[in-house]
């Protein structure tokens, strides 16, 4: 028989309305009695729980749903232990509840309350521990970190763990459980907990922890993939050829913006980027001439753009034809996305940066230098500074080339790209040995992103910042960094503003540094004070062969002091000290001091 439309909707009304009165009579009747909820626990012990504690676990609240409000009776929850079962009762009842009350627990406690939590849908105390256990894990290194653990290493050597930490963030892991692995599982929990424990840890320390053994590398891949890779509607990638989507911006955010480069050259069947809102397609992006800034006419319009004004990197058509490969998201695309999709799947080059070239990693060397030169062509500096956002570019390929040779000089990259720049010398992957930054508009801040580089990078030999805006700030914290790099032998600061300050921080810098010959000071407002506080240093200073404090101010004092310190330092063999309004009488003192310093020391120059 049909029912007709109406009267089946009434009904259905009618239903939904007994149901509700039901609810709301049944709640009343819970609450007059002041009901308690037993659950017991793997143990047989019963614990006692508040009703409304009751109500935030979502199985238990559909199994008090399903009972007669007077009923008396023990939910059993088999498979969680009493004491997990009495936390989390807490836990669901305290409105005031923080995670930081779960300081005092253990990682292994802190996982078991993970997995409970699970068991009984109870989101608000799985959220409570997942914060804590991020909290204990976030910002440590591998070493740390198995140490917090209590893991034991068991790779098979130093290599090993190198490449699990080197390994490409989005790497799969098979699907093989963590109990079935070689050694013991990382946490005494399912696998489902086990990878519910990882949800809040930040996505570097998920990287660290694929160093500790090879069980928490494979649990760190598959959190990782899952965060990364995951797809609605698609299960969890298990190898490289089925991951069709990745999440650039929680890279970015995790300072590993190169990852896309890696994402371009394995991933066959990617398909999407994702960030921000916005989705990019990759297919597309590998089809946009990066090259195209609308010529003539474009240029036309850029006349009026100051002639020291780095243009935007994409612009005109260029720009337009990339921006019609991302959708969604509100307004214009960031530029850390677009670059990201550049970095990925961008074809040809762009300014100048060869981007194809650099992501197959056929280049050795990357002269961007724009300052006049015969060994450059005028078509090379046709191409226009490459500015911060060029730098960007190239500092989100960088860590994962052969490249060892870096000049971005003359480009005005600024802070700002000095700072990118100085994030893929921390990557611990990048190769450059000789960096090349003059003539570039850094000051103070970039100096500093810079030095911090310098504290953690054992590979770069050769720095020269000369012809920028670092003042004593910016020397100072390179003087830091001096004090505990190993590897910086050349060291160019001429004409930058570092004063007599910079030059005292330096100088003490030399008191302790082994391994900086070549240091050049040049142009940099420097006094009689900073000169002095040089020639002390240099008479414990063994490693310095040429020191150049022309074009400054130092006078007839501070040349003497420095000449009074070569009679004790035996390696200085090239000295600038021209240009210092040291005077006709004050010159002749200084070169007769220096005749008796450097008496017998071979190929010895000096520049007065």
């Amino acid at each position: 028989m049909n029912v007709p439309q109406k009267l089946t909707t009434t009904l259905e009304h009618y239903q939904i309305g007994v149901r509700g009165r039901y609810q709301i009579k049944k709640a009343e009747m819970e609450k007059a009695c002041g009901r308690r909820v037993r659950v017991r626990g793997r143990e047989g012990e019963e614990v006692e729980w508040s009703l409304k504690a009751a109500r935030r676990a979502g199985r238990l609240n559909d199994w008090l749903n399903d009972l007669d409000p007077s009923e008396d009776t023990v939910f059993p929850i088999d498979e969680t232990a009493t004491t997990v079962l009495r936390t989390l009762g807490a836990m669901c009842d305290d409105d005031d509840w923080s995670a930081s009350r779960l300081d005092e627990c253990s990682l292994t406690q802190l996982a078991a309350l993970i997995e409970g939590a699970s068991n009984l849908i109870a989101e608000q105390a799985l959220e409570y521990a997942q914060t804590a256990f991020a909290r204990r894990l976030d910002g440590k290194r591998a070493n740390e970190l198995r140490e917090l653990l209590g893991a034991v290493d068991d790779f098979e050597s130093d290599e090993e763990r190198v490449e699990a930490l080197a390994e490409p963030a989005f790497t799969p892991d098979s699907p093989v459980p963590q109990s079935t692995t070689a050694g013991p599982p990382a946490l005494p929990v399912n696998d489902d907990a086990a990878e519910a424990a990882l949800a809040e840890v930040d996505l570097g320390t998920l990287i660290e922890l694929k160093g500790v053994n090879r069980a928490w590398r494979a649990l760190g891949r598959r959190a990782l993939c899952s965060r990364l890779c995951r797809r609605k509607g698609h299960a969890d990638p298990r190898q490289l050829d089925e991951i069709t989507e990745l999440n650039l911006q929680l890279l970015i955010g995790a300072s590993r913006p190169w990852e896309a480069v890696r994402a371009g050259r394995l991933l066959v069947h990617l398909e999407r980027l994702t960030g921000y809102g916005f989705v990019v397609d990759v297919a597309a992006v590998r089809l946009v001439n990066l090259d195209d800034d609308g010529g003539e006419e474009e240029e036309e319009e850029e006349v009026e753009e100051e002639e020291d004004t780095p243009l935007p990197l994409l612009r005109g058509p260029a720009r337009h034809a990339l921006c019609c490969c991302v959708t969604g998201g509100e307004g214009e695309p960031p530029l850390a996305l677009l670059l990201g999709a550049i970095a990925c799947a961008g074809s040809g080059e762009i300014l100048g940066i060869p981007v194809e070239e650099l992501r197959a990693d056929t280049l050795s060397g990357l002269d961007l230098d724009l300052a006049p030169s015969e060994s450059r062509s005028e078509q090379s500096r046709s191409k226009g500074m490459i500015g911060p956002e060029g730098a960007m570019l190239i500092a989100s390929v960088i860590p994962v080339t052969a490249v060892f040779e870096l000049n971005l000089s003359s480009n005005k990259i600024g802070d700002a790209g000095a700072k990118a720049i100085a994030g893929a010398l921390s990557s611990g992957t990048a190769m450059v040995t000789n960096l090349y930054l003059y003539n570039n508009s850094i000051g103070d801040e970039g100096a500093k992103a810079i030095a911090e580089a310098m504290k953690v990078n054992a590979v770069m030999t050769k720095l020269s910042l000369m012809g920028n805006k670092i003042g004593n700030d910016g020397a100072i914290v390179i003087a830091e960094a001096l004090k505990v790099n190993a590897v910086v032998n050349v060291l160019h600061l001429w004409n930058n503003s570092i004063g007599d300050d910079g030059a005292k921080a330096i100088a003490e810098a030399l008191n302790v540094n082994a391994v900086v010959t070549n240091l050049q000071l040049g142009l940099n407002q420097i006094g009689a004070e900073g000169a002095i506080a040089i020639a002390e240093a240099l008479k414990v200073n063994a490693v310095l062969t040429k020191l150049s404090l022309s074009e400054n101010n130092i006078g007839a004092e501070g040349a003497i002091a420095i000449a009074e310190a070569l009679k004790v330092n035996a390696v200085v063999t090239k000295l600038w000290l021209n240009n210092n309004n040291i005077g006709p009488e004050g010159a002749i003192v200084i070169a007769e001091a220096l005749k008796d310093a450097v008496k017998g020391r071979s190929g010895f120059q000096l520049h007065l």
